[in-house]
C-alpha cells in the first residue's frame, strides 16, 4: 500500500518544521491556508518576529519522498509539516464515532 497524505481542509492546524530531515527541529504553529494538493499544502506559519508567514509547497514529514527522491535535498528549503496533536486526536475521535454510527441496529441492540 502506498503512503497517503493525511486529509486536511483549509483552516486545519498543523506544525511546520524548517528541517524535514529532523523531527527534533522546533515546530512552529500554522494553519492550512488553501485547498491541499495531492502531495503538498500551503501553511500560514506564526513566527514571533514576523507574524504570519506563508509557506508554499510543504510536504508531510512522513512522506517517503524525503527518503526516496533525488530532489529531496532541493525541496528541503520548503520545510515539512505534521498534524497538530489536537487535530490528530479530533480525527481519531471522529473515526471512532463514524464506526459507532455505522453499526447495524441489530448488532447495537444485541450489545
Amino acid at each position: 500500500m502506498s503512503w497517503e497524505m493525511p486529509k486536511l481542509t483549509v483552516g486545519d492546524r498543523v506544525l511546520f518544521y524548517d528541517n524535514p530531515f529532523s523531527a527534533s527541529s522546533e515546530p512552529q504553529f500554522g494553519f492550512v491556508s488553501s485547498r491541499p494538493g495531492k502531495e503538498t499544502i500551503q501553511i500560514l506559519v506564526f513566527t514571533a518576529s514576523s507574524g504570519f508567514v506563508e509557506k508554499m509547497s510543504v510536504r508531510h514529514m512522513d512522506d517517503p519522498f524525503w527518503k526516496n527522491s533525488d530532489m529531496a535535498q532541493k525541496w528541503q528549503v520548503w520545510g515539512a509539516w505534521k498534524l497538530h496533536p489536537e487535530l490528530q486526536v479530533i480525527k481519531e475521535i471522529k473515526e471512532v464515532l463514524d464506526r459507532k454510527t455505522k453499526v447495524p441496529a441489530k448488532e447495537a441492540s444485541a450489545a
